[in-house]
């Protein structure tokens, strides 16, 4: 089998369920060539082991991905409230300028040096942008959401914008991501290789085949039907098809 070049995750993902076939695609190869690697006793032997590390490897990931989700949700109820604390800050600075302003013709240009002088402010966090924050803003200004944010930025990780970009703009960034999840696709969870759009739904809605589709998004004919019949994706292809 001179094409298949095996690795640790070869087998892990084959002791996770995934078919030949959609392995296959991934390493290049014919699943039948898949299937006589399989069949050799080293390769059944490390396989057997693979299953039984499975359920405790899941769970790692499963802890690993709640740790990480509740420290999200914490850093995010953070830059919501400052996101209102610097709202009521800027509403109250306004009305202070608006009190402080002068009623009266200044007799110097000192005399209007002393009132700028007593009526200036510390630095708002709007104010002290660093450039990472321009780059946010600029993005969600263009429609993008948090996931534009962390590319733009480079900060990796959703944690990292949370701590660091101008809470206003990732409000704004939030916002826009829950507009678009009204509209968005179901996820294909289990089915690795399919990543469903919206154009996914609106060509099957117009009548597109299973196998035209699938060649498409790189995936077997018989992922997308197991996708299409899940209950939340049929109601909004059948949503579709009515509009």
């Amino acid at each position: 089998m001179r094409r298949l070049v095996p690795d640790r995750e070869l087998v892990r993902r084959r002791a996770a369920g995934e078919t030949l076939r959609a392995l296959a695609g991934d390493y290049r190869v014919a699943h039948t060539t898949l299937g006589r690697y399989f069949t050799r006793p080293e390769v059944v032997v490390e396989l057997g082991e693979a299953r039984r590390r499975l359920p405790v490897e899941r769970r790692a990931e499963r802890q690993a991905w709640a740790a990480q989700r509740a420290e999200e949700q914490r850093l995010l109820r953070e830059v919501r409230l400052k996101a209102k604390a610097q709202a009521a800050q800027a509403e109250e600075r306004a009305r202070e300028a608006a009190a402080a302003a002068p009623r009266r013709r200044r007799r110097s240009a000192y005399e209007a040096w002393l009132d700028e002088h007593d009526a200036r402010q510390p630095l708002t966090r709007a104010e002290l942008r660093s450039t990472n924050d321009e780059r946010a803003a600029a993005v969600v200004e263009a429609g993008g959401g948090m996931e534009a944010v962390v590319a733009a930025t480079g900060l990796r990780t959703r944690a990292n914008v949370f701590r660091t970009i101008e809470p206003a703009i990732l409000v704004q960034a939030l916002v826009t991501d829950a507009a678009a999840r009204k509209t968005a696709p179901p996820p294909s969870l289990d089915l690795r290789r399919l990543v469903p759009d919206r154009e996914l739904l609106r060509r099957r809605a117009a009548g597109e085949t299973l196998r035209e589709l699938a060649a498409d998004y790189g995936v077997a004919h018989t992922s997308l039907g197991r996708y299409f019949a899940r209950p939340e994706v049929a109601r909004q292809l059948r949503a579709l098809a009515r509009g």
